[in-house]
Formats: C-alpha cells, sequence, structure tokens
C-alpha cells in the first residue's frame, strides 16, 4: 500500500500524518510556552510566575499576589514524504487558554483548554480486485478531527518543600473517516464510507513535588505524576452509499445515527522528573509511561504499542535588564520509543526544540522553536517532519495583594 499524501486539508486540522489515523490521533505535546521551550518537561519544575499543567502540584507555587491569564498560539510547517510522493501543509492556530491563581500561599488553582489530539490524513491505495482478471479499484482514504482537553487543577502545599495536585479532564471531539472506493472497469461503480465516532470522556491526573534546599540559591525537586485509567464513550454515526456511474444512480445502503455506542478505556499513565536550579540557571529531565497497547482501537496493519519518552530541558536567565523586563534563553530535546507499529516497524520521534522568554510590565513572552521527526522511509511508509512556531503570552494582574496605610 502507497501512503499519499495531501496537503489541503480543513483548517481545523494541526496534522497531516497519515500516522493520525491509529488510535485516537496523534498526540499533542503537553505543557505551555516554557515546557515545550525546554524539550516537553515539567514534572520537576516549579515557577512563581510560570504555569506548569504538566505536573499540578506546581500550582501551589505560584505567587499568593498574582492572577495568571494564558493564552498560546502557533504556526505550523508539516512535511511529509515516501519517496514516491509528499505534502506539505502551513498551518496557524490558538492552541490553549489557561486562568491559573492562588488564593493563598498554601494554594493554586488552573483552569483550562488545549487540544488532546489531532487527526487529519489522505490515504491512498490501489488494488486488484479479487477473482477479477486485471480489474483494478482505487481506495481513498481521509480523516479528520481530534480530541480537546478540558481541566480544572488545584496544587496543595502539605509541608514547606511538599506539594500534591490533581487535574480533573473532561476530553471531547470527534474522529470522522471517509473512505471512497471505484471499479475502474466497464461497468464501473463506486461505494462511499462514512463513519464519524464522538468521544465524551475524562480522566484525573495526580502529581506531587518535593524540594529540597541543597545550599544557598540551589534546590533540586523531585517530581512525580500518575493518571488514572480514563474512560471515552463512542457514538457512532455511519453513512454508505453506492453509485453506478452507467445509470447515474445512487443508492443510500445503509444509514444510522447511533450505530453503537461503545466505551473504550484509557490506560492509565506515570512519570518521573527531576529539576536542579542554582540560580539562574535550570536543568530538567523527564521519563514518561503510556501503556496504549491496553487501549482498546484495532487496525488491521497496524497495533498500538507502549511508549515510553524521555526528555531534557534547560534554562538560563543571564541577567535581570530591569524591573520590568526579564531575559530568559532556553532549550532542550526528547525522544519517544514510538506509539503505532506498522508492518513490523515501530515509529519512533525526536525533537528538539528553543525558546526565548522575556516580560514587558504585566505581560510576558515565551517564543519557542520546536522541530519533530517521527516514521521512516523504509517499506513505503511516511517520514514526517513538523517545524512548530510557538507564542505564549501571559497576562499578569494582581488580585490578592491587601494595602496597608501608615
Amino acid at each position: 500500500m502507497v501512503m499519499a499524501m495531501a496537503g489541503s486539508l480543513s483548517a481545523q486540522n494541526n496534522t497531516i500524518s497519515p500516522y493520525s489515523k491509529y488510535g485516537i490521533g496523534i498526540y499533542e505535546q503537553p505543557g505551555y510556552g516554557r515546557n515545550i521551550a525546554m524539550g516537553g518537561t515539567g514534572i520537576g519544575l516549579r515557577s512563581a510566575n510560570n504555569v506548569n499543567n504538566i505536573n499540578p502540584a506546581s500550582y501551589a507555587s505560584i505567587d499568593s499576589t498574582m492572577v495568571l491569564m494564558d493564552i498560546g498560539l502557533n504556526l505550523n510547517y508539516e512535511y511529509i514524504d515516501n519517496h514516491l510522493r509528499e505534502g506539505d501543509k502551513l498551518n496557524g492556530n490558538i492552541s490553549y487558554f489557561s486562568l491559573t491563581f492562588a488564593p493563598n500561599q498554601n494554594l493554586g488553582i488552573s483552569f483550562g483548554i488545549a487540544p488532546y489530539t489531532s487527526v487529519g490524513y489522505t490515504i491512498e491505495s490501489t488494488e486488484y480486485v479479487s477473482g477479477g482478471g486485471q480489474s483494478r479499484y482505487m481506495s481513498y482514504v481521509d480523516g479528520i478531527g481530534g480530541l480537546t482537553r478540558v481541566y480544572a487543577g488545584l496544587g496543595v502545599n502539605l509541608f514547606k518543600n511538599t506539594s500534591i495536585g490533581m487535574n480533573a479532564t473532561m476530553l471531547f471531539g470527534p474522529k470522522t473517516e471517509r473512505q471512497s472506493i471505484a471499479l475502474s472497469s466497464a461497468d464501473a461503480f463506486s461505494i462511499y464510507i462514512e463513519n464519524s465516532d464522538y468521544y465524551v470522556g475524562g480522566k484525573l491526573d495526580f502529581g506531587f513535588q518535593q524540594n529540597f534546599r541543597l545550599a544557598k540559591n540551589k534546590n533540586l525537586t523531585l517530581g512525580l505524576i500518575a493518571s488514572t485509567p480514563g474512560i471515552l464513550k463512542c457514538e457512532r454515526t455511519q453513512l454508505v452509499t453506492n453509485t453506478f456511474y452507467q445509470i447515474g444512480y445512487v443508492d443510500t445502503i445503509y444509514f444510522d445515527n447511533n450505530d453503537y455506542d461503545r466505551v473504550t478505556t484509557l490506560p492509565a499513565t506515570a512519570g518521573v522528573g527531576l529539576s536542579y536550579n542554582s540560580g539562574g540557571f535550570t536543568l530538567a529531565g523527564d521519563f514518561n509511561y503510556n501503556p496504549l497497547s491496553k487501549l482498546d482501537v484495532s487496525d488491521l496493519r497496524s497495533k498500538l504499542i507502549d511508549s515510553k519518552s524521555f526528555s531534557l530541558g534547560a534554562e538560563y536567565i543571564p541577567r535581570r535588564l530591569g524591573r520590568d523586563f526579564d531575559l530568559v534563553f532556553r532549550a532542550g530535546a526528547g525522544y519517544e520509543s514510538g506509539t503505532t507499529k506498522i508492518d513490523h516497524y515501530v515509529l519512533k520521534s525526536y525533537r528538539t526544540s528553543v525558546g526565548v522568554g522575556f516580560r514587558i510590565r504585566t505581560i510576558r513572552f515565551n517564543t519557542y522553536c520546536m522541530y519533530k521527526r517521527q516514521g521512516t522511509l523504509d517499506n513505503l511508509l511516511v517520514l514526517d517532519h513538523v517545524l512548530q512556531f510557538g507564542l505564549n503570552l501571559t497576562y499578569i494582574d494582581y488580585w490578592f495583594q491587601k494595602r496597608r496605610f501608615y
């Protein structure tokens, strides 16, 4: 089979990768601008003025006088090829929004919305009809959709250097696949099949952070995250039509708004991370484990496999340029062992990132550039390149200050 590419899909899709066909789509990079610029790390990161939704325990470190309103913007350029055909796409989106605040010194609260997975692909294949001599049929399959994540979270300081947190996450969104099959013969006809799955569900994510003070201005933070098994309810709409070209006849064979209801269990996940901070320098590393082989989504030529990912990131603040202007440099890299196996090929991925952050009065700007590579050119599979430019804007307000007059 040849995977063919098209770069003119709906603007709602963040990808044109054929690998988004499998499972519930390609998982979006978690975290916000600072996390992505630091290679996707965040399990062990704490900050008084940067939101880190990768580990909800970090909410407890937010400055109790601040309210942080974050919005993320990104511009994606994706290029895919398999030696036979190629395609690309340029796409821009508002990627996330969040509101985070700390009513007191021991409690932080965060709300947010962000993409969870993306689906967008076109696959073309040509096959001979069994027992039909030289008769062939062409199959065109395209998919669109993706899941959105909405969360509400809190973090609590149990002790001076120990915090825990939880995110309650709701997931929802469609995954639609449309297939056209045309027979190339004198009595040609075509079949159109559309399966639209709409998912609704949720899961709970927990976090823990322990900070160790090594010396003055030197700290080591251990972070742990884990999620409960999630639940996704799927409702399917199916449409099948048959068209006979010689007589111009179209027949709707089957249509059902509620073909079946199915419940899919999202596997429990876990991760561990460390961060080291010394003055203006921070170094972070994460490990995540996602047993996707337990996700009940099947495909004839592929299977989902357990995924392990490693991330490293660094942040450096050279000097404070003024009261209302901070300059921060960030960089990172990551590796994922793969979520899918196709024809005995595991689809590994690699990513690198750099970023710059600065603050002008009450607005912080976190910019980043991330490059991701996934797949292989072997066996006519697809090599997928993604170049993403992102801008995270954080508006900082002060709601919980107490004024005193002397």
